[in-house]
């Protein structure tokens, strides 16, 4: 009988001792796989950066404020990658003061324009991602706004820029439980405090969690991400 309970009993200590390496293991896993994911859109919030920064750079006076025409912006604005040059002027011709530009119109020389995309520029393949959630729940869309806000330290008006993706798109199909508790501890640390009681998409008051890259209610922020 004595052999038996100490059976019984090595079994219960192996079963003790399974569960907390299983747990353990699961909570690494989840930490890894949620560090894996907010990389992922980390980087497309930076690629909405620059392409915003392009935007801005390319004659507009202030930010796109919807993802749609970034997107076109991306995929059809152009900017000279380099000059093929044919022919040069010949030292006569500088001094008898013809110019470059009196060279080409009469043919005399060549200079041709090669364009390369802003995507291309940008280093952005594929466009038509920037506007959604790279990894999670399928279809989530990452969300763009802007608005005017008084730089106090300035004394200017600016125009601002926010970009989102909620936790609840990107960690889909994680472990509810996980997430719930997840959540909970960063309201009680008070980790990204402001990202918690802002608006949300709509504009209702409520938690929200997630990567937010500048601030519509921070002129001081110059588009940085909650995470920098």
């Amino acid at each position: 009988m004595r052999k038996i309970i100490n059976i019984i009993l090595a079994l219960c200590a192996l079963a003790l001792c399974y569960a907390c390496y299983a747990s353990i293991y699961n909570d690494i896993a989840f930490d890894e796989e949620k560090a894996a994911r907010e990389n992922l859109v980390k980087a497309r919030l930076m690629q909405i950066r620059d392409a915003e920064e392009k935007f801005k750079m390319s004659g507009h006076p202030e930010y796109c404020g919807d993802i749609d025409s970034l997107i076109d912006f991306v995929k059809n604005d152009r900017a000279v990658d380099h000059i093929v040059k044919q022919g040069e002027l010949s030292d006569d011709q500088l001094e008898a003061g013809m110019t470059e530009a009196e060279a080409i119109r009469k043919g005399i020389i060549k200079r041709d324009t090669v364009w390369v995309s802003a995507a291309e520029v940008l280093g952005i393949p594929n466009p038509d991602s920037l506007k959604y959630v790279p990894i999670g729940k399928e279809g989530a869309t990452i969300q763009l706004r802007k608005k005017a806000a008084f730089n106090l330290k300035s004394n200017e008006w600016d125009v601002l820029m926010e970009v989102r993706a909620s936790l609840d798109d990107y960690l889909y199909g994680m472990d509810a439980k996980k997430l719930k508790n997840l959540k909970a501890d960063m309201k009680k640390s008070g980790k990204n405090k402001a990202d918690l009681f802002e608006d949300n998409a709509d504009d209702s008051k409520g938690e929200w969690y997630g990567l937010r890259m500048g601030d519509l209610q921070d002129p001081t922020n110059k588009n940085a991400g909650n995470w920098e």
